[in-house]
């Protein structure tokens, strides 16, 4: 499980993304609840996103592996 948090904005951007790519669009689904039908399908899309945006965070073990080591420096 992750530690890092991500803002309302950038989950919403990445559904929009997400929801204009593979789905019906955002406006469709904005329009949905905009007229007060079943919000599933927002939330659908809003846990993808984040699902998305916590597989595209660096872990410790590749933050570690990208940290230039001293060598030789005794």
């Amino acid at each position: 499980m992750t530690t890092t948090r991500f803002t309302e904005e950038e989950i919403t951007a990445r559904a929009r993304q997400l929801a204009d790519k593979q789905g019906p669009g955002w406006s469709a689904i904005t329009a949905e609840e905009q007229v007060g039908k079943d919000t599933a399908e927002l939330r659908y899309w809003r846990e993808l996103a984040l699902k998305e945006l916590e597989a595209d965070e660096p872990t410790v073990l590749e933050v570690e592996d990208s940290t230039p080591k001293p060598v030789g420096l005794d």
